[in-house]
């Protein structure tokens, strides 16, 4: 499994569970689908507190979950990254489609999801 999903109200937080890889990239989507299928939400957040690396699938793959989600209208927002995710998200550009937040920030942003989050 490579997703936990989290709900409040309209709210739905993914927890991604490892590294998003060329050999699991497909299977994050499909979880990642699977996870929003037939759910109305007006916010999701992806937390990548227990992911150390991207590669370049992995952000497409970052990318394509999130366009699904635009093109719904869906906010959405990453937390927890660490400092060389920070740096990829940077130079990938996904700092321009995704609004990233420090998990201070997204605490005090959405304290309902302190003890997920903190879990």
């Amino acid at each position: 499994m490579l997703i936990q999903s989290h709900r409040q109200e309209n709210h739905l937080l993914l927890s991604i569970q490892r590294d998003v890889l060329m050999e699991n990239s497909r299977e994050f989507y499909q979880e990642f689908e699977k996870a929003i299928e037939g759910s109305h939400f007006g916010k999701l957040t992806m937390d990548f507190h227990l992911v150390k690396f991207l590669d370049s699938s992995g952000i497409g793959a970052v990318i394509k979950a999130s366009s699904a989600l635009h093109n719904r209208g869906v906010e959405i927002f990453v937390t927890n990254l660490n400092k060389n995710l920070n740096s990829v998200f940077r130079l990938s550009g996904l700092n321009h489609i995704l609004s990233i937040l420090t998990l201070d920030e997204y605490l005090s942003k959405f304290p309902e999801f302190q003890k997920t989050l903190e879990a």
